[in-house]
C-alpha cells in the first residue's frame, strides 16, 4: 500500500483526543500491547525481524501527513518510503515491582502520529522477557494491536510470515455507510446527537472532575487476573445473571468501583454514562491490523439501578436493544464521519457540550480473548492491551482473556486515588465480578 489512507471517524476522534490530552499535560492518546514471554529473546535477531517486517508491510512506515495539503484537508496516513524500523529498546529491571513501574513509564513515553509505533523489551532478572508494542491510538485498536503483535512475532527464523493481503489489513467503520446517501447520513447523525443530548440532561461526574486540585499527567495501572477456577465462577454467574452478556457484568462491576470512589468524596451523581466500544470485526477469521474498526454505545446507569444486579442488567439490556432498534451504532459512525470535516476548535466545542466538558463517567472496554500465542519462537505466558488513561474521566477498566483466564487493567490518573484506595481496587473488582462481599479497605476521606 503506497497511496495515502484517510483517517476514519474513530481514528480522527483518537487523534483529536491525543491533542486534547497533550494540552492538559498528558503524554498523549497511545496504547501498549503487553506480551509476557516464557524465555528470553535474542535482541539482535529481533531487530533484524523488525527491519524485515517494516520492509514487508508499508503501513509500518506510516506517518501523519504534515504537508500543506495534509494539514488543510482531512488527516491521512502516508508511507515514508525511506523510514526504517524504530530502534528496539531494552529495559532491565530487578523484579516484578520494577517491571510494573517500567510499564507505567512506557505509558508516559509518547508515541506520536509522526512515529506511530515502537517496540520495547522489559527484561526482569531471573524471568522471561516482556515485549511491549507501543502504538498511537489513531493507528489501530486493541484487536488490531493483538493481530499486529502476533504477526510481528510469527514465522520462523528472523522474519515474520507473509502479511495479510492489502485489502484485508485495514478497515474503517465508514464502509457501513457506503450505500447511504447524504440525507440518510445526516439523519443518522442528528439521531445520534439527540441521543447524546438526552443522556446529558442529567449531570454526570468523573473521578478527575471530583478531584479539582489534581492534574493527572501519568497513568497508574492496577492488574487483576482471575484464576481458572474464578474465571469459571464468573462465567457461571454470567449465564445465571446476565444471559450470556458478560460485558454487562463487567461494566456494572467497574462502574460500582468508580461510584464508590465518588461517594467516598461526598459525591452522588444521579447517573453514570459509560461508552462501550463495539467491534465491527467478523466473529472469526478477521485479519485486520490497522484502523479503529468499531463503534461505540453510550450507556447510562442510574445510582438507584447500579447496586441491584437484576435492575442494572435489565437496564443495560434495554439500552442495547435500543442501540440496535434505532441504529445508534451506525448513527455514531455517521456523526463522527461528518464531524471530522469540521475545524478543530468547533469539533472540540461540540464534543464538550453534552456533558459540560466531561467525556464520560468512566471508560470500560472488553476487547475479548487475546490471540497471540508465540512471539519470535517463544511461548506467550500472558498478553493484554493497556491504553493510557484519559483524564477526564481519569478512570478506566479494560478487560481481556488469555489462556481462558479473565484479567483486567484498572487504569487511573496519578493522584486521583489514595494509596489505600488503589491497593484495595483489584480485590474490590474481583469481589464485584464474582458476586462476593467487597473486601474491607479504602476508607473515606
Amino acid at each position: 500500500m503506497t497511496s495515502p489512507v484517510l483517517l476514519g471517524g474513530i481514528d480522527f476522534f483518537h487523534l483529536m483526543n491525543d491533542r486534547a490530552m497533550r494540552s492538559r499535560g498528558q503524554a498523549g492518546n497511545h496504547c501498549l500491547f503487553v506480551i509476557e514471554l516464557d524465555g528470553r529473546l535474542d535482541l539482535a535477531r529481533l531487530a533484524v525481524r523488525l527491519e524485515r517486517a517494516t520492509r514487508a508491510l508499508p503501513e509500518l512506515r506510516f506517518r501523519l501527513d504534515n504537508s500543506v495539503l495534509g494539514r488543510a484537508g482531512r488527516p491521512r496516513w502516508v508511507v515514508d518510503h525511506h523510514r526504517r524500523a524504530p530502534g528496539l529498546r531494552l529495559h532491565e529491571v530487578a523484579g516484578e515491582r520494577e517491571r510494573a513501574a517500567r510499564l507505567e513509564a512506557l505509558l508516559a513515553d509518547r508515541t506520536s502520529a509522526e512515529r506511530p509505533w515502537a517496540l520495547d523489551v522489559v527484561r526482569e532478572v531471573g524471568d522471561g522477557d516482556t515485549v511491549v508494542l507501543r502504538h498511537h491510538h489513531a493507528l489501530t485498536d486493541g484487536r488490531g494491536a493483538d493481530r499486529l503483535a502476533a504477526w510481528l512475532g510469527s514465522g520462523s527464523g528472523d522474519a515474520p510470515d507473509d502479511p495479510p493481503p492489502r485489502q484485508e489489513r485495514h478497515d474503517a467503520p465508514e464502509r457501513l455507510l457506503a450505500a447511504m446517501d447524504r440525507d440518510e447520513r445526516v439523519a443518522l447523525a442528528r439521531a445520534y446527537k439527540a441521543h447524546v443530548l438526552s443522556l446529558g440532561r442529567a449531570p454526570i461526574l468523573s473521578l478527575a472532575r471530583a478531584c479539582p486540585g489534581v492534574r493527572p499527567s501519568a497513568s497508574r495501572v492496577l492488574r487483576l487476573t482471575l484464576s481458572a477456577e474464578e474465571t469459571r465462577a464468573f462465567d457461571l454467574r454470567v449465564r445465571q445473571r446476565a444471559r450470556l452478556a458478560e460485558t454487562s457484568l463487567m461494566l456494572i462491576a467497574a462502574t460500582r468501583l468508580a461510584d464508590r470512589a465518588l461517594a467516598d468524596r461526598g459525591f452522588a451523581p444521579p447517573h453514570h454514562v459509560i461508552p462501550l466500544p463495539l467491534s465491527l470485526d467478523p466473529k472469526g477469521g478477521a485479519r485486520r491490523l490497522f484502523g479503529n474498526h468499531l463503534t461505540m454505545a453510550l450507556l447510562s446507569l442510574g445510582r438507584d439501578e447500579l447496586h441491584d444486579d437484576a435492575r442494572a442488567v435489565a437496564r443495560l439490556a434495554e439500552q442495547q436493544r435500543a442501540v440496535v432498534r434505532d441504529r445508534l451504532d451506525l448513527a455514531m459512525i455517521a456523526a463522527l464521519d461528518l464531524a471530522r470535516w469540521l475545524p478543530g476548535p468547533i469539533y472540540r466545542w461540540l464534543g464538550d457540550q453534552p456533558f459540560q466538558g466531561e467525556l464520560a463517567s468512566l471508560i470500560v472496554s472488553n476487547p475479548g480473548a487475546v490471540t497471540v500465542e508465540r512471539f519470535a519462537g517463544l511461548p506467550v505466558r500472558s498478553a493484554y492491551p493497556l491504553p493510557a488513561v484519559v483524564a477526564p474521566p481519569g478512570f478506566q477498566v479494560i478487560f481481556s482473556r488469555f489462556g481462558g483466564r479473565l484479567s483486567a487493567s484498572i487504569i487511573h490518573g496519578d493522584g486521583l486515588l489514595r494509596p489505600d484506595e488503589a491497593e484495595a481496587m483489584p480485590g474490590a473488582l474481583r469481589a464485584e465480578l464474582l458476586g462476593e462481599p467487597a473486601p474491607p479497605g479504602g476508607g473515606t476521606v
